[in-house]
């Protein structure tokens, strides 16, 4: 019984125990992990300056194609203009009657035609009967360029007419200011009526 006891009592384990033991520190602090090093390409400082230089070129090239197209519309203009003043042959001759205005110039045109292409003669008549004066000037003024012509000392034709012969190429398009002075028996002049000239 005693060695039976003791075999039973020698075969039983007591349970497990967990203790929990302190761990040991660490010997020492691990180093501070360095950020890997960039080229020189990708240097912040480097990437925002290629952007500043990149958006400057940018704005260069629209400030230039910008110019471009305003020389070459401005040259455009320039050559059609040069075309439009260059006197030119007339082909044939085209009557025009322009009433004066005797008080100031009139709210609308006295006359209007449309820009003779080819060119024409234009036969201008001008008729001064309201008038007693027999000798006339004229003075041609084109708006927004300046004056065209003067001319002085004209007398009317049986019909109480100025008449005046002009190339259409030498005025082209645009409107045309037409003053009439009178000399006096003084050989003074005054003015005697306007006409207003519009060529489209």
């Amino acid at each position: 019984m005693s060695s039976s006891k003791k075999r039973s009592g020698r075969g039983r384990h007591k349970p497990a125990i967990q203790v929990e033991l302190p761990l040991p520190g660490p010997r020492g602090d691990l180093p501070a992990q360095q950020p890997p090093a960039l080229p020189w390409w990708q240097q912040p400082p480097v990437v925002i300056g290629l952007a500043a230089l990149a958006a400057l070129l940018l704005l260069g090239t629209v400030f230039s194609q910008y110019a471009a197209y305003r020389d070459r519309a401005r040259a455009e203009e320039l050559q059609s203009s040069l075309h439009t003043r260059t006197l030119r042959a007339a082909t044939r001759e085209r009557p025009l009657r322009i009433e004066p205005n005797p008080h100031s110039w009139s709210a609308s045109p006295d006359a209007s035609i449309g820009w003779p292409e080819p060119p024409e003669e234009l036969e201008i008549y001008i008729p001064v009967a309201y008038t007693n004066l027999r000798n006339f000037a004229i003075t041609i003024d084109k708006v927004d360029h300046g004056r065209v012509m003067v001319l002085h000392r004209l007398r009317p034709d049986s019909n109480n007419d100025l008449r005046l012969s002009i190339n259409s190429s030498a005025l082209g398009p645009g409107e045309f200011r037409i003053r009439l002075h009178g000399y006096t028996r003084l050989g003074e002049r005054q003015d005697v009526g306007w006409a207003r000239l519009v060529i489209n």
